[in-house]
């Protein structure tokens, strides 16, 4: 064998043999020996094509021979090199091309194993929605085209982390906690709440349980009508000698219908032996009124009572009985009987009534809502200052009154960045104003006027002399505001008591909340620890930026470490009728402020209308009060909170710099100079302007 270079004598030398001393009495050639590897295939020759996979694996036991198997030239592991002799390269059952050279398989290479479509591509590699996410990962494969979407496919319409098909509330607001269904407890309905058991219906503010009436489609129950989204507006036909509520009962209801809110509900009822015949009359006029279209969305939202009223029972006779069988009245979205106020056209030229303003009553319900639910959102944690007290009021010692709290939260306070305030000024009865039959009043009180919330010092809590928050109140009615005051957390530390004084005129019993939170919704978060006081208002009478009388120029030093500052400020004008521009609660004041050549400024264009307050109901403004109530004001309406006026002005300034603002206080762009005076005072303008310096929101540990 030493001297033998063909041991095994089949025409292959030893040196190229893979079987030097294999079978003897056969020749190497392709027939026999497809690799040519000295190796006979039949017997001994375990990859005949020599190509690394075994013949007992390999599709192609005899095909192209000399080339290493790997994932690049044969993507199946069948043995077959993909590039000539493998017409299905992955193995899915879809081949690469036709004969004509077409391609068939739009995925040649799918993950093995994995289902594929007609075109030849698996989950992972299709994306059959084109959203730009494979179907693999796609929680949401049938995204409508265009729509943005995120990681997992799924399109999120108010981005509250739940996808489109699971939430229930797909525009959700921002600042409220979502839940897994994708909505916020102000979207919720109220639940239902029974009042078996419970004492009579005896005033406003009680719960109206369940009563059972006929109307005109059937008996009906008001538990079957209440879905706890819905207010509902009564408009009763009374007659009475001479008199009757046939103006507001017959209102045109097709003007009615389109003022409402869509979740409001119209039912009409009377007090007459004639209803049947009145209640009919109404039925046709709705439909005589209304389009196809919207009889449509108001079916099952507008109701015919059936009976006299005068002999209701149940949750609705009481209910009746409570407000001295009323004409009009109305049951809120918390299941609550309410009354409703005056119709009078103030700020028209008819100094008449006009029962259109029913629709405000709805309005108001509507907006008070989130207002009165934003304490039962999870994330909110609330201190109470005053619940249910009572303010004496009057000019004298009963203006003012004190209260305490302490601060002490589920977490530092330092880490919440919203602080809200919820305000509830109810009257004695918790009723409107009215007359009573010795000829006084009772019930609310009578005027407008400007009510405070001060926050004593924290050396000295007898002196209170720093604005929390300020209100107008309303003319005759209760009213109930929630106030964003988040620029002011500056003023309290953790853990700490601190004494409240609240100064107002108008008594009655008061609730008042402080709503602590904490969101983040900013790209770089902030949250307000300290501040600057400014500036203050003055007389509105050509002397208001007169430096010998005012401040108007203010040195501001930059903290280092501000990551945010704003001017914070609160402006309402007071006084009328002293000169020809009714200066300064009916003139648009405006509030200029500069630094170096940079200027904004703060003013009221809503005075500029007679209803502009009105226009205001379905943001929080108390409806159809006893008063002046839909004129718009210099910066505030009566039955509302007066809101902050914020500006951003970092970039204004530098950390660590000395910079002036200065504060102009103008009418039309000029120092004010009063015509027609009659009266040298009394266009007072309130203001207190804070620059409050924010720094990042600290993490929670």
């Amino acid at each position: 064998d030493d001297e033998d270079d063909d041991d095994d004598n089949d025409g292959r030398v030893d040196v190229e043999d893979a079987c030097p001393r294999g079978t003897k009495g056969w020749t190497s050639l392709r027939s026999v020996d497809w690799d040519l590897d000295g190796c006979l295939d039949s017997g001994e020759d375990v990859d005949d094509d020599d190509d690394f996979v075994l013949d007992a694996d390999d599709t192609c036991p005899k095909g192209e021979s000399a080339w290493v198997q790997d994932n690049t030239t044969d993507w199946d592991s069948d043995g077959c090199l993909d590039r000539t002799e493998d017409d299905d390269d992955d193995n899915d059952g879809v081949n690469d091309a036709d004969l004509n050279g077409t391609m068939l398989d739009l995925c040649p290479q799918s993950t093995l194993g994995m289902d594929v479509d007609e075109n030849g591509c698996a989950a992972d590699q299709r994306d059959t929605d084109a959203d730009g996410v494979v179907d693999a990962y796609d929680e949401c494969p049938a995204t409508p085209l265009g729509e943005d979407v995120d990681h997992e496919g799924c399109e999120d319409v108010d981005a509250d982390g739940v996808h489109k098909q699971n939430d229930l509330c797909p525009n959700s607001p921002v600042r409220w906690t979502i839940d897994t269904d994708g909505c916020a407890v102000v979207q919720r309905p109220v639940p239902w709440t029974s009042t078996q058991g419970n004492p009579v219906v005896s005033g406003p503010f009680q719960t109206v349980g369940d009563f059972t009436v006929p109307t005109l489609d059937g008996t009906t129950s008001f538990s079957d009508l209440w879905d706890g989204n819905s207010t509902y507006l009564f408009l009763l036909m009374k007659t009475s000698g001479s008199s009757s509520s046939s103006s507001t009962f017959t209102m045109n209801p097709g003007t009615l219908t389109r003022n409402l809110p869509d979740t409001a509900h119209i039912v009409y009822g009377s007090y007459d032996s004639t209803y049947r015949t009145q209640i009919n009359d109404r039925m046709a006029d709705v439909e005589q009124r209304l389009s196809a279209a919207e009889e449509a969305e108001w079916d099952g939202r507008i109701h015919y009572l059936d009976l006299d009223l005068s002999g209701a029972g149940g949750d609705l006779g009481e209910a009746l009985s409570a407000l001295g069988e009323p004409t009009t009245f109305g049951i809120d979205r918390f299941q609550r009987l309410r009354q409703t106020g005056s119709t009078y056209t103030w700020g028209t030229s008819s100094t008449t009534y006009d029962p259109q303003h029913m629709s405000h009553e709805a309005w108001m319900w509507h907006a008070e809502h989130p207002v009165e639910i934003r304490r039962s959102d999870p994330a909110v944690e609330a201190v109470d200052l005053m619940f249910g007290d009572q303010h004496q009021g009057g000019w004298g010692g009963g203006f003012s009154s004190a209260m305490n709290a302490t601060f002490s939260l589920d977490h530092d306070l330092e880490t919440y960045d919203t602080m809200e305030m919820f305000h509830e000024h109810a009257c004695s009865e918790r009723r409107d104003r009215y007359q009573t039959s010795s000829g006084g009043y009772a019930g609310c009180h009578e005027w407008d006027y400007e009510a405070n919330l001060r926050i004593c010092d924290r050396d000295n809590s007898s002196r209170c002399g720093t604005e929390f928050a300020r209100w107008i109140t309303t003319y005759g009615r209760e009213g109930r505001w929630l106030t964003d005051l988040s620029p002011y957390l500056f003023m309290l530390e953790d853990g700490e008591d601190r004494r409240f004084t609240y100064r107002g005129a108008n008594g009655g019993s008061l609730t008042i909340t402080l709503l602590f939170s904490r969101w983040g919704e900013s790209a770089v978060d902030h949250r307000p620890t300290n501040a600057t006081f400014a500036f203050t208002g003055g007389q509105f009478n050509g002397s208001y930026n007169d430096p010998a009388l005012y401040d108007r120029e203010h040195t501001l030093n930059i903290p280092t470490d501000a990551s945010r500052v704003r001017i914070v400020a609160t402006i309402t004008g007071h006084g009328f009728q002293k000169d020809d521009a009714n200066c300064a609660e009916f003139c648009d004041h405006e509030h200029h402020f500069t630094i170096g050549g940079n200027t904004a400024y703060e003013w009221h264009p809503i005075v500029y209308s007679n209803t502009g307050c009105e226009q205001e109901v379905p943001r929080g403004v108390v409806a159809n009060q006893f008063g002046s109530w839909p004129f718009g004001r210099a910066g505030w309406c009566a039955g509302q909170d007066v809101k902050q006026w914020t500006f951003d002005i970092t970039d204004w300034v530098a950390p660590g710099a000395t910079e002036t603002l200065s504060y102009r206080g103008l009418f039309n762009g000029a120092e004010y100079q009063p015509t027609g005076e009659t009266e040298n005072a009394g266009r007072n303008i309130h203001a207190e302007i804070w620059v409050v310096y924010d720094t990042p929101l600290p993490e929670r540990t």
